[in-house]
């Protein structure tokens, strides 16, 4: 009863949830993975997996060294580490790159953690500290996998809020197979909601055991400082807080003007809005990525300034070069963060009231005199006044904030030892058969319900625009948009290509707006092609909008969010006198005299229902609304069932304009050398790709008369690291292929990571247009084509 009453209020929360995920850029991305559509990282392979679970930053880099210390003892085992945060994936790519795999946390709906756990298969699970899902460890416990809570812990207020529950966290609690925590008070309160004292084990913080952090490029000069200046450094800082903290160098500046403050808000995407509030505090602010690797020559040098540190992964070196810090969220009320980071550099430790996540790290280093703790800013400022007039005092509080560290390491190897005990446990039952899961078929009707309230917010959208009651803004030219049905797949970026070629042919003046899915520069207006020369790389514009860029010499192609915008940039910079709109379908903001929806007839499974229960971003019958309907892949022999299915939903005579794709050449990743795709008949290969429909690339390598040996699958999008083209190769070498083939999208991409003279070769698509060729020119050139 508890478990259905929980996912009634999952399902009732779906919309709120579905739309705090798509409204906010950082967790757009893996969303389908994020629903159990999508699998991450490489392909399963034949050895066991453990699976760890790190909700964001903070907690991948506490798990890092158990990792690796869990690779070094399990070198049997491939490793897959989960976040649900972005900069929790960023953290996984580049401390564990090579000894771990990522993937995005599924969302804890019953069916969606299902498919993940077939998925992954997991010998055994870890998470970290509080991530206690309750259908996730179900479906875990119900397949007997060993669930392992490591450095546990329990606030207040979570403690507070389970025990309103506690009837339903005992049933939780009894799929952890054992509990790692890190205090007798997170045992206790563990213990309390359920679970069974003989799980419990006290272990310690494995925070101490974090080895010194690299400081890479970060040092004195690359952040603006003097050799004679101090630095203070105000890490992890909320809003509220950084008002205090301003007030409190101001007066400390008035008898130490060698000072220096640097801000590290705990979400840099505020960065903007902090740098406003310490400019309206009369400070001068100088952010710390316009510095430069120089030492920045434009900082005003013996003033007083506020460097924002507005880069990720920076903070805990930059500790080292601090007379003293601060750890933000404890003078408002969030509960404190990593006191640690700063000490183990046997830099002083200053913090607020607030230390309920962080209490027994905080009484530790008080008790030693390596930490302080004040009520508020004005009496941070006379606290921190106190150790700067007394330097010799300072410098033992300090090494007295190392001391805590060093005496209270150790919790790694307790966690370790008990974790192989249930390991070596787990390999003797591991390989359990998937029919031991629940069946995924009884979540159906749940799945389908849960694209209900997704429905009705299409709907309502859809509406809301067919009425006028969302307007449309026209750029005054003319617009072709491409678009999908469904969430990708369908072979848009060919088509895409083929179209700005045609009118490029014609003599027309061309742009490309594209959202730049998945793009590192978040600029409003990005120029990826002027027409001349590429602007921007893959990872700065997004892989799709680069790919278009190369292939379609002498079309300007640009990313942005708002297309309109975007659209009016360009008109104003460049003679257009036509306009493609990438993935448009969706983006009615934008009115468009040519509205092109292409369908995938091989997919014929994803069109039968919205997300999540499919693929379908609208419902079929939206098709209508389309001036032409490309139905993609029609040398699939499914073509006819899905035009069946097209013509019912519309409701009228479908004319449908039929496109195959083409191998035309294969070309190398990193030299551009090209050859016939015929002439790799009969060779053996290992394909690769991040796409959203796999199997295409593996349908033209077989078709081309390719022996496929392996498959290495990525998520959409995926954005490489050296570690990945390891495992590629790695996988390559075991197979024994001659080749690795991937797609074009991937491989510029991959091209910097890849050697001249490595085997790695990319599948140039070309678009065939079957039936509907004349009628498509109509549609995009208009009267005058």
């Amino acid at each position: 009863m508890w478990y259905l009453l929980y996912n009634i209020g999952l399902i009732l929360a779906s919309p709120v949830i579905f739309l705090t995920l798509l409204a906010k850029k950082r967790c757009r991305l893996g969303f389908a993975q994020r629903l159990g559509l999508r699998r991450g990282g490489p392909g399963r392979g034949d050895r066991p997996v453990l699976w760890v679970h790190a909700v964001s930053l903070g907690e991948v880099v506490a798990v890092a060294p158990l990792v690796k210390a869990l690779e070094a003892r399990c070198s049997g085992y491939r490793i897959i580490v989960s976040t649900v945060t972005e900069t929790g994936r960023e953290a996984v790519e580049q401390k564990l790159a090579g000894l771990a795999e990522h993937r995005y946390a599924p969302l804890d709906f019953p069916w969606v953690v299902s498919r993940a756990v077939r998925d992954v298969n997991p010998a055994a699970f870890l998470f970290v500290e509080t991530e206690l899902w309750p259908n996730l460890l179900r479906a875990l416990g119900r397949r007997g996998v060993a669930t392992i809570l490591v450095n546990g812990r329990l606030s207040s207020h979570s403690f507070r809020g389970y025990r309103v529950v506690r009837p339903f966290m005992r049933q939780v609690l009894r799929n952890v197979t054992l509990c790692l925590t890190q205090s007798q008070r997170d045992a206790e309160r563990f213990i309390a909601l359920g679970a069974s004292p003989a799980s419990v084990h006290i272990t310690g913080n494995i925070k101490f055991d974090q080895p010194l952090p690299d400081p890479g490029g970060t040092t004195r000069g690359t952040i603006g400082l003097e050799d004679h200046e101090d630095l203070i450094v105000a890490g992890s800082t909320h809003a509220g807080e950084e008002e205090a903290l301003l007030s409190c160098y101001a007066l400390l500046r008035r008898e130490w003007s060698s000072l220096v403050l640097l801000l590290a808000p705990r979400h840099i995407e505020r960065a903007g809005d902090l740098e406003a509030v310490v400019r309206a505090n009369g400070l001068p602010a100088i952010r710390r990525s316009r510095l430069g690797t120089s030492g920045g020559a434009a900082v005003p040098r013996g003033t007083a300034r506020v460097v924002i540190l507005d880069t990720r992964g920076d903070l805990a070196g930059i500790y080292r070069h601090a007379a003293l810090a601060f750890v933000g969220g404890t003078l408002v009320p969030i509960g404190g963060h990593n006191l640690l980071e700063p000490a183990m550099w046997g830099t002083p430790v200053f913090f607020g009231p607030y230390t309920d996540h962080c209490a027994e790290t905080a009484d530790l280093l008080i008790r030693a005199g390596g930490g302080v703790r004040v009520c508020d800013g004005a009496e941070l400022a006379a606290e921190i006044a106190a150790r700067l007039r007394d330097r010799p005092a300072l410098h033992r509080m300090g090494q007295s904030a190392r001391a805590v560290v060093y005496e209270n390491q150790g919790a790694l190897g307790r966690s370790l030892e008990l974790i192989g005990k249930v390991l070596d446990t787990s390999c003797q039952t591991e390989g359990s058969d998937v029919s031991r899961m629940p069946n995924e078929e009884g979540w159906r009707w749940m799945l389908r319900a849960l694209a209900l309230p997704y429905g009705l917010v299409v709907w309502a959208r859809a509406a809301l625009y067919d009425r006028g009651w969302l307007p449309q803004r026209r750029l005054p030219c003319r617009v072709v948009s491409v678009g999908n049905l469904t969430v990708g797949g369908t072979g848009k970026t060919p088509v895409v290509i083929a179209i700005v070629e045609w009118l490029l042919g014609r003599g027309r003046r061309v742009a490309v707006l594209s959202r730049g899915y998945r793009r590192m520069n978040r600029s409003p207006q990005l120029l990826v092609s002027d027409g001349r020369a590429i602007l921007a790389d893959p990872a700065e514009a997004g892989d799709e909008p680069h790919l278009i860029a190369r292939r379609c010499q002498g079309a300007v192609v640009a990313v942005g969010v708002d297309r309109y915008r975007l659209g009016r940039w360009l008109l104003e910079r460049f003679p257009i006198d036509c306009v493609v709109l990438d993935d448009g379908f969706q983006h009615r903001a934008l009115y468009r005299d040519v509205d092109l929806v292409l369908v995938d007839a091989s997919d014929r499974t994803g069109i039968q229902a919205l997300l999540p229960a499919g693929r379908l971003r609208e419902p079929l019958s939206a098709a209508a609304r389309a001036t032409g309907l490309l139905l993609t892949r029609s040398d699939d022999p499914g073509v006819e069932e899905v035009l069946s299915r097209l013509k019912e939903a519309v409701g009228h005579n479908l004319q449908a304009i039929r496109i195959r794709f083409r191998a035309a050449a294969a070309v190398h990743v990193r030299t551009g050398a090209m050859q016939e795709m015929r002439s790799l008949a009969g060779r053996t290969a290992l394909a690769c790709s991040g796409i959203a429909n796999p199997a295409s690339l593996r349908t033209i390598l077989v078709r081309q008369g390719l022996k496929i040996l392996d498959e290495v699958v990525f998520a959409d999008h995926h954005d490489y690291c050296p570690a990945d083209l390891d495992a590629v190769r790695a996988r390559t070498a075991r197979c024994g292929a001659e080749l690795i083939v991937t797609t074009e999208k991937d491989g510029v991409k991959i091209a910097s990571l890849v050697r001249p003279e490595e085997p790695f070769w990319a599948v140039r698509l070309e678009t065939d247009i079957i039936e509907g060729q004349e009628r498509l020119e109509r549609l995009i050139f208009g009267g005058d084509g």
